[in-house]
């Protein structure tokens, strides 16, 4: 079968027919909703077949006139999102054409896009860029040496199914987030909803925050904007963690997907850890949402130790591939 694929520009792209596909999508995401790319990536664009069948939205942004993709910060997974499972061959299609109308890109897909990169043998398939092919593509966990060819990795989430009660769903907690749990109980943490995003942006930053240079003031910015909206809009709730003395010590955000309740973004400061706020925080959810059926979304982590935080609640390993392509011409294929 052969597909057509549109590159639509973000002028023409008629935002309530495009967050409609996404609702139909069998992998949906809100990462993939106009609110969510208006938002992390103004200049998006999109790969389209057909009227929505299968879709890919493109956060494109421009660097020394070169325009590339990228992963916006905040944003987990984008990629492919399809109605049919016989859209799920088209993903390598997609990868091929946006290869060549953009020499670089570092982008994730989702965890329905985890195709065979590495085994892929398209019969016949022109390529204006002329260098880059799936078949070519390597699983790596460093860098590539055939950067031209591109690459994948393999990225971590962590999933926990809320489809029994919350007693049973307890009952499988590590060891040390039950005595975590209980110290932050038996310190009379108190757990209150909140209504002020830029406060909690302000604690992330202002602690943990300072180990991710790469997140920028124009980053919180839009993080802050994501999360105001989310809470006009009811896709956001914000939990905080206060002190017997009312210091604001750790605080949770929670994401509404549509399948899914995901552990969006937090802060934490030194005396919330002393506390195990953050364990009681995510208990919280947990317990509120425990035998709806849902998913409880960590938001993965690549972190050994964030990775056995999550495990502690009893949640288990999704895989999503992360793309990197770069023909770009030297210097610039160096950066």
């Amino acid at each position: 079968m052969e597909f057509r694929i549109d590159h639509i520009t973000n002028d023409l792209i008629d935002r309530s027919q495009w967050d409609e596909w996404v609702k139909r999508a069998q992998n949906r995401r809100i990462y993939a909703t106009s609110v969510f790319l208006d938002i992390y990536s103004p200049r998006w664009e999109a790969l389209v077949i057909g009227n929505g069948q299968a879709f890919m939205p493109l956060a494109r942004n421009r660097k020394y006139g070169i325009s590339y993709l990228f992963q916006p910060i905040f944003v987990q997974q984008l990629g492919c999102f399809f109605l049919k499972d016989s859209c799920f061959s088209t993903i390598p299609l997609f990868i091929e054409k946006l290869s060549g109308a953009f020499c670089f890109a570092d982008i994730a897909l989702n965890e329905m896009n985890n195709f065979n990169f590495a085994g892929y043998q398209p019969d016949k398939i022109k390529h204006p860029g002329g260098n880059f092919h799936p078949d070519a593509f390597k699983q790596n966990r460093g860098v590539s040496n055939d950067r031209k060819k591109g690459e994948y990795e393999q990225m971590y989430n962590y999933l926990l199914k809320l489809d029994k009660p919350y007693d049973t769903l307890a009952g499988k907690y590590s060891t040390g987030t039950r005595r975590n749990i209980n110290k932050a109980r038996r310190l009379n943490t108190e757990l209150l909803p909140y209504y002020e995003p830029g406060d909690i942006v302000k604690l992330f930053a202002g602690n943990r925050g300072r180990l991710y240079p790469n997140i920028r003031r124009i980053n919180y910015k839009r993080l802050k904007s994501l999360l105001e909206r989310g809470l006009s809009d009811g896709f956001i709730q914000i939990r905080i963690a206060r002190s017997p003395g009312g210091r604001l010590i750790a605080a949770a955000c929670l994401l509404k997907d549509f399948d899914r309740y995901v552990f969006y973004f937090s802060a934490n400061t030194p005396e919330g850890r002393n506390y195990g706020a953050m364990f009681l925080l995510i208990d919280s959810f947990i317990r509120q949402y425990a035998g709806t059926g849902m998913l409880f979304d960590f938001n993965g982590s690549m972190d050994p130790g964030v990775a056995r935080f999550y495990r502690g609640f009893g949640a288990e390993k999704a895989v999503y591939p992360r793309v990197r392509i770069n023909r770009l011409w030297y210097p610039f294929n160096k950066i």
